[in-house]
């Protein structure tokens, strides 16, 4: 079960995407409450940068999912209403690339002055997409530092320790068959 973050601002809904049955390399995340143990279990290890960027952050939502090719009708669909959500709900643009049929964007949301909301969408038709949702009292500057830090494969050894603890809510496979 999903965390509840209706009416949080910097929210975007991400429950209703279905990742297709053909899909791989499937990554479904959802943290809220356990970014508090994860954040202490960095602060004893001494990760002052960790611990910053945790501390402003109240959820993250991630779905991702690799696709057969010419299988990505489902996505195409997905991608573009968020898209259109985006620009009907006052998100503003902060990067959009475009590399053949690639697409990344990055959109912030702010209270006033404040952040309170970031979301990528990638999709690069026929391989794969990737919706991510963070919501909080954000720092660009800082987030993008830990960005630096976190890849994939590290993100999933963080989480690994919290596969088990109740309110988190993570779905990896990496099923390439």
């Amino acid at each position: 079960m999903a965390a509840d973050y209706e009416g949080e601002p910097g929210y975007v809904d991400l429950e209703w995407i279905e990742i297709p049955a053909d899909a791989t390399e499937i990554q479904d995340i959802d943290l809220g409450p356990i970014l508090l143990s994860i954040a202490a279990d960095a602060e004893e290890s001494g990760d002052a940068a960790l611990v910053e960027a945790l501390s402003m952050i109240r959820g993250v939502r991630v779905k991702s999912f690799s696709l057969e090719e010419g299988g990505d009708d489902t996505a195409a669909k997905a991608v573009k209403k968020i898209q259109d959500k985006l620009g009907r709900d006052d998100w503003k643009r902060l990067v959009y690339m475009k590399d053949g049929d690639e697409t990344v964007g990055v959109h912030t949301y702010y209270e006033g002055k404040d952040l309170v909301g970031l979301m990528v969408v990638v999709y690069e038709p026929g391989d794969n997409v990737v919706f991510a949702n963070v919501m909080g009292d954000l720092d660009l500057g800082t987030m993008m530092r830990l960005a630096k830090q976190i890849d994939g494969d590290s993100l999933e050894d963080i989480l690994k320790d919290y596969e088990d603890v109740e309110g988190l809510n993570i779905h990896v496979d990496h099923d390439d068959d």
